[in-house]
């Protein structure tokens, strides 16, 4: 957010800079850090989600314990072993797929942090040159 109010200001102070060239790489600057900070919000959205995926799923791994265990009789069977084993290899493939999930987002996240930094960086030189 912070960044959003930068931009807007440096907006504001476009109106009396005396070079036309500069203040097209100005406004080209600014369009391009909006961009990239939109860009980088949705990143982080879906590294948010993706997280929570996987919080659930190491839950589901790791059960709490109940106290009353359940009573198994003709009407309600115990599970079928395959089906228990099958259950667990899908969960830790999909934790395995969340976790390389995470770690391409976080990658994405820092990359345009990194463009954005930039971006800004040269923006402020502009700015310090009018």
């Amino acid at each position: 957010m912070k960044w959003i109010i930068l931009v807007a200001g440096l907006l504001s102070t476009v109106a009396f800079a005396a070079d036309p060239q500069v203040e097209a790489e100005i406004r080209q600057l600014q369009t391009q850090i909006a961009n990239v900070q939109q860009e980088g919000q949705s990143a982080f959205q879906q590294f948010q989600m993706i997280d929570g995926l996987l919080r659930l799923e190491l839950q589901a791994e790791h059960p709490a314990v109940i106290q009353n265990s359940p009573v198994y009789s003709s009407d309600n069977p115990p599970p079928n072993y395959e089906d228990v084993a099958r259950e667990k290899r899908e969960r830790e493939e999909r934790i395995d797929r969340y976790t390389a999930e995470l770690n391409n987002m976080y990658a994405r996240y820092r990359m345009l942090e990194e463009q954005r930094a930039g971006l800004v960086e040269r923006l402020n030189e502009l700015m310090q040159q009018r």
